[in-house]
């Protein structure tokens, strides 16, 4: 009788301990959380993974451009020639360094300086001053702008004192260029928002290219 007692006994502990552990959930369930089991949980990846790349196809497809956004986010270019390609990588390297006149390293960096360091990258030693820089090369118009071209500002070409370097062509009226500018440091504006159009002088491709 003592026998048949214990045995029903372990019988029903074992039942207990069954249904105790088919509803609990996994270790990795947070509180609250709706259970899934691993393999739901890579279906729902893949098929995240799948709606990104479909997206990124089309991202910014129907996306105006401001002609005076920042440029910060890098837009691919096409088939550069590799020296120009390493001059613009060398000079967004220092994107958002501080502006100092007369400075050429990552403590401070002027317009001309800017350049000069970054032309150093396929080693060819540009003139110090944006007003001598102007003179390195042949004037190109506007339209035919193209990646490694320097754009120049000023009140007059007698009086040029700014220089920057065009990166990215992206269309007739976005034409990224990348400058020290002295409040807000290395950056890339839009050659052709108003404010630049007011001071702009000439552009000059440089003979290296």
């Amino acid at each position: 009788m003592k026998s048949l007692f214990t045995t029903s006994a372990l019988f029903i502990f074992f039942l207990l301990l069954l249904a105790s552990c088919q509803s609990s959930q996994p270790a990795f369930s947070k509180r609250g959380e709706e259970y899934r089991s691993a393999r739901e949980i890579a279906a729902e990846k893949r098929a995240k993974k799948r709606a990104g790349r479909q997206g990124g196809k089309y991202a910014g497809a129907t996306t105006g451009t401001s002609k005076d956004r920042t440029s910060r986010t890098r837009v691919p270019n096409r088939n550069l020639d590799s020296d120009v390609a390493t001059v613009i990588e060398a000079a967004r390297s220092y994107t958002g360094v501080p502006y100092r006149w007369g400075g050429t390293t990552r403590v401070g960096m002027d317009c001309s300086g800017l350049l000069c360091t970054s032309f150093q990258s396929i080693d060819v030693a540009l003139p110090r001053t944006s007003e001598e820089q102007s003179r390195y090369g042949s004037e190109v118009k506007t339209k035919d702008l193209r990646e490694g071209d320097l754009v120049f500002f000023g009140t007059s070409k007698r009086n040029i004192t700014h220089v920057g370097m065009v990166t990215e062509v992206n269309s007739p009226e976005d034409v990224r260029f990348i400058h020290a500018s002295t409040s807000l440091g290395v950056i890339e504006n839009n050659l052709y928002s108003p404010h630049y159009q007011k001071i702009f002088i000439k552009a000059v491709r440089p003979p290296v290219f």
